[in-house]
């Protein structure tokens, strides 16, 4: 049996992987390859190919990827791979635009004097507020959330034992700090300030804000600990066996295709273990 691993003795030689919740599974990203995995009638479906995620290969795109300014072309980029190369996160992207809209239309037309009118009129200038209370509520009562939380355990495990068990990944908290969520601190002060700039250039200038304060303040002490309150109130919920198992599996799976160095496997199918 291998010995088990303290954090602070973790391998440096570790691969870093990275993920994404779906509503019925999980994405998964390795150094060259990805896994999409989720369960369907009792059974975890696994698919493992070459990786969608760009990645920097040249010595000189490397440096300018770390220009301040350039580097956030570079990071909305590459998240826009990623939301793109997910058919179903697109959608729900693009739905949750739509709704946004017409929310903001809605409450426009509503607004004038009165309580009601000023609420109406409050939420149509600052419509990240409601949608913080609709993407929090989505996050922590749905599947999203527990794979979300699922994705963090798995990838954690490896980090700090070496190998991803269920009983590993059930010891490690679901609080990650190379999580997302870490800058969604910056993505509501930057909606906040929206309506009170009251400049059309904004719309576009607060991604660059967005990123480039994430770039210099992101691994700060008060930053993370933003970003974990964040993760543990809102955006996770502890999985249950079910999604734990689904990451699990497609961790490992992946991991295996990584050390082998090949991708675009077949489809496989994993029989659940309970």
């Amino acid at each position: 049996m291998a010995r088990e691993t303290a954090p602070e003795e973790q391998n440096e030689d570790r691969m870093l992987f990275g993920g994404m919740a779906r509503w019925d599974g999980l994405d998964l990203y390795g150094p060259t390859c990805m896994s999409t995995a989720y369960r369907k009638k009792g059974e975890i479906h696994i698919r493992v190919e070459p990786s969608n995620l760009w990645r920097p290969n040249s010595p000189a795109v490397r440096r300018a990827s770390e220009v301040p300014v350039l580097r956030s072309f570079i990071f909305w980029g590459r998240l826009l791979t990623q939301v793109v190369g997910s058919f179903w996160t697109l959608v729900f992207f693009v739905a949750t635009m739509a709704v946004l809209w017409l929310f903001v239309r809605l409450m426009q037309f509503g607004s004038g004097e009165g309580v009601l009118g000023g609420a109406f009129g409050l939420l149509a200038a600052f419509p990240i507020l409601p949608i913080l209370v609709l993407f929090f509520a989505f996050m922590k009562f749905s599947p999203l959330g527990r794979y979300h939380g699922a994705e963090h355990k798995a990838v954690a495990a490896y980090e700090a034992y070496g190998e991803v068990t269920l009983a590993n990944a059930k010891k490690v908290s679901r609080i990650h700090p190379r999580c997302g969520t870490n800058i969604l601190a910056y993505i509501i002060l930057a909606a906040l300030l929206d309506p009170l700039i009251g400049w059309w250039g904004y719309a576009i200038l607060q991604f660059i804000l967005i990123s480039e304060a994430w770039f210099i303040f992101g691994k700060s002490r008060p930053s993370i600990a933003v970003g974990n309150f964040l993760q543990r109130y809102f955006t996770t919920t502890e999985p249950r066996r079910a999604e734990l198992e689904v990451a699990v599996e497609s961790l490992n799976r992946l991991i295996h295709a990584e050390e082998e160095k090949k991708g675009g496997e077949s489809p496989v199918t994993v029989p659940a273990r309970f």
